[in-house]
């Protein structure tokens, strides 16, 4: 028989001697880590107005910026569920399913809730999840994490409130299971940065200017770039001035134009931007489907944009600086989502080149992923 010795702790396996009796022999003891083995989980995020970005060791992903608190379970199988701190959160398109709070980043939401938008972000990414899983060598433990996070903001006063914040990512369930998280480290990314290595990896420039529309900002940036490190000269975010804004005067141009009952949301205004395109002979088409008909909203558009700029004295001044110096033949790049609408580039190319001859401006390939997908270029 096997047992242990009461006096050395030791492990100790039975001898029996000539006399019948037996004899603890000593043994090594064996010792056993009781954690996984953790893995590690890297993580950019770029939580904007509209839509949250993210890339999870080099996978690149994006979803809206909404979610609800819920009090009843979270739904299985679906992308951005889980517990957080004793309650349960959906985060992304399955808001949809449940009832709740609702928690939108554009609401002040952006970085008070950053821990939620990071769980949401991991819990986009199954595959990864199901892959940590299933590699426990203890399948009753829970699932060590070690994450390593850059996160794009341009708020840099709040940056020790969201350091100590994300500190208290310690741990989630997902689809029942349990984890925890380690955060080893979290670098704070200026926004406009990745955009920023992205024209430095094509065009090489030493000094050049990068205007982002976003979701609730929209934001002027000068850069150099010196040969080893790019810096920043200066900036100018104009907030409430971006997609969100011009989103809400097209909205505004439809309820004013007796055109017939035309019902929308700022959603469905959003997707026939989405849809818009420049035809042939120059001429705007932007369908909004309203009770199972399609209306061409391309003047209300036009109108809005228009008002947007004419009724904002800051967006205003902002581009006529940004038109002066186009028209000394500075360099000048733009991002953001707003710039993946057509309509919406193309007016706004035309107005900050106006009366220009060969302005040196350009919209960067894929301007709604480039602030965070250009971040690649940091990981060599």
């Amino acid at each position: 028989m096997n047992f242990e010795a009461s006096n050395n702790g030791t492990d100790s396996t039975a001898s029996t001697t000539e006399t019948g009796f037996s004899k603890a022999l000593p043994t090594k003891k064996r010792t056993h880590s009781q954690n996984n083995k953790a893995i590690d989980f890297k993580l950019d995020i770029d939580a904007g107005a509209k839509r949250i970005k993210c890339r999870l060791n080099g996978v690149y992903k994006s979803f809206p910026a909404e979610a609800k608190e819920i009090k009843s379970e979270v739904p299985l199988r679906n992308d951005g569920c889980f517990g957080y701190r004793k309650r349960n959160y959906v985060v992304g398109s399955a808001i949809d399913r449940v009832n709740g709070t609702l928690i939108v980043s554009s609401q002040d939401n952006k970085l008070s809730h950053l821990d939620v938008w990071i769980l949401g972000a991991l819990t986009h990414y199954r595959k990864v999840l199901k892959s940590a899983v299933d590699s426990r060598r203890r399948k009753t433990q829970p699932v060590q994490i070690n994450l390593w996070l850059r996160v794009v903001t341009l708020s840099s006063p709040q940056r020790k409130d969201l350091d100590k914040m994300l500190k208290q990512i310690s741990d989630f369930t997902w689809e029942d299971l349990d984890f925890k998280v380690q955060v080893k480290a979290c670098e704070f990314i200026d926004e406009g940065e990745g955009a920023a290595l992205e024209v430095v990896k094509l065009y090489n420039h030493e000094r050049f200017h990068l205007l982002d529309l976003g979701g609730g900002t929209i934001t002027f940036t000068t850069y150099e770039w010196g040969g080893e490190e790019l810096s920043t000269v200066a900036k100018t975010p104009v907030s409430g001035g971006g997609m969100t804004s011009i989103i809400n005067r097209i909205f505004k141009s439809l309820t004013r134009t007796d055109r017939g009952a035309i019902q929308a949301e700022n959603i469905d205004i959003q997707e026939a931007l989405e849809l818009s395109q420049i035809r042939e002979n120059n001429t705007w088409h932007v369908p909004l489907r309203s009770s199972g008909k399609v209306k061409d909203i391309s003047s209300e558009v036009d109108g809005a944009l228009s008002e947007w700029v004419g009724n904002n004295y800051a967006i205003q001044k902002l581009f006529d600086s940004i038109s002066q110096k186009l028209a000394k033949g500075e360099y000048l790049y733009c991002s953001g989502g707003g710039f993946a609408v057509a309509v919406i580039a193309e007016w706004l190319m035309k107005y900050l080149s106006n009366g220009i001859d060969g302005a040196r401006v350009k919209i960067l390939d894929s301007p709604q992923d480039v602030n965070l997908a250009g971040l690649k270029h940091l990981d060599a």
